[in-house]
């Protein structure tokens, strides 16, 4: 027979490798990609009122595996710290993130919820604050990364929506001759 003092040890071991965020992730609190696409293309399908202005429906979101990682690594840090604020404990912001997890991005925008339960219920509190709408319906971005942590604090789940559109890529003119070496 083990004893409890013996089995802490034992769980919280495999924690430590697998780094400090380990704690934190909950089977069933993190939608899948396809479920996230689906669910935040639905919204842009269709009209919506955010505040006093009306968005036209929006193209289709894909998912950016590098946004997810960042909206992952956020939603972590969120869930450490209690609390639900778009500047890092660093001083980081959102576009600091992204550059940090290898995004190059022409623009972004971040939606944070802490609380829902549910990815519907996390689209619902955004669709109802003008600004989170508009990160859901701006017709300028192009990808998505979404992330659900649990915590022991008191929001429990801790939200984190990163939309983006990368930077597009220069292309250099076929006529142009090669800068000149010598000197």
């Amino acid at each position: 027979m083990c004893s409890r003092s013996h089995l802490l040890p034992t769980l919280l071991l495999p924690a430590l490798l697998l780094g400090a965020d380990a704690w934190a992730t909950e089977p069933g609190c993190q939608p899948s990609g396809e479920a996230a696409a689906a669910a935040l293309n639905a919204v842009r399908a269709q009209a919506q009122a955010c505040g006093r202005r009306t968005w036209p429906a929006a193209p289709a979101l894909r998912e950016s595996p590098v946004l997810a990682v960042s909206a992952q690594r956020y939603a972590a840090e969120l869930a450490r710290r209690d609390r639900i604020e778009h500047i890092g404990a660093a001083g980081d912001s959102l576009r600091a993130r992204l550059r940090e997890a290898g995004y190059v991005m022409r623009v972004s925008g971040e939606n944070l919820a802490g609380g829902p339960e549910t990815l519907d219920e996390a689209l619902a509190q955004w669709l109802a604050s003008p600004a989170h709408c508009e990160n859901l319906m701006l017709a300028d971005f192009q990808e998505f990364g979404l992330a659900c942590v649990t915590g022991p604090g008191r929001f429990q789940r801790y939200w984190v929506l990163h939309v983006a559109a990368p930077a597009a890529r220069p292309v250099a003119p076929a006529n142009r001759p090669e800068p000149s070496t010598s000197p």
